[in-house]
């Protein structure tokens, strides 16, 4: 059977569901979409197959795909006010939380990168997402399950939701400690100097979310 990009990716969500079930899985999904009597957040976490076709083989790996309603909403206020103030371009859809690939999340510098040119290589690389979920894949996923530990996610890991993170991690502090509390923590960022994406942000924050006292109307 030809291998190409959608049998590579149906085929490991397939493996997958059988071979992890509802230890992870929605089972009424042919996605991967994570579902755990544990979780206690409403955030949506689904698993993204990624792949890329170079030199006739196709480079692979798996993303944490974290969905959350209430940063969507708070975004899509952010793009409108932003679009409007700085004539600019955001698109105030769905907006994404985060994606973090397995790669990355598992932190090893020395792993290679996943290349599937046959059936037995998606077998292969199956098996090493299964690895990855029962291990520290796994725990990175879970800690989004609980908020406190969602935010200690955060506050490890600088880099996470990109662009975005002032916008995120408002929301964030906001679930776990109240509005009062993360805009004490906007209001004491200092965004001189910053690109005007990331600045304008933290205006909107300071200026818009947080200028009455931290009182905001609930999402």
């Amino acid at each position: 059977m030809p291998i190409d990009a959608r049998f590579i990716r149906t085929r490991v969500a397939e493996d997958l569901h059988v071979r992890l079930g509802k230890r992870w899985f929605n089972s009424g999904s042919p996605k991967l979409i994570v579902a755990s009597t544990n979780n206690h957040t409403d955030f949506s976490i689904e698993l993204d197959c990624y792949t890329d076709r170079r030199y006739g083989e196709y480079e692979c790996t798996i993303s944490v795909v974290l969905k959350w309603k209430k940063f969507a909403k708070l975004f899509r206020e952010l793009a409108h006010w932003y679009n409007a103030k700085f004539q600019g371009t955001v698109r105030p859809g769905n907006m994404t939380f985060a994606g973090v690939n397995f790669d990355r999340i598992h932190g090893s510098p020395s792993r290679d990168l996943f290349w599937i040119a046959n059936e037995q290589d998606v077998d292969a690389f199956t098996a090493r997402c299964v690895d990855d979920l029962d291990g520290k894949v796994g725990d990175w996923i879970r800690r989004w399950f609980t908020w406190p530990s969602a935010l200690d996610v955060m506050d490890a890991e600088p880099d996470l939701c990109g662009a975005w993170r002032d916008t995120a991690y408002y929301c964030l502090m906001e679930q776990v400690h109240g509005s009062g509390a993360a805009c004490d923590w906007v209001r004491g960022i200092d965004a001189a100097g910053w690109p005007e994406w990331q600045a304008a942000q933290v205006e909107y924050l300071q200026s818009q979310v947080c200028a009455c006292d931290g009182i905001r109307s609930p999402h």
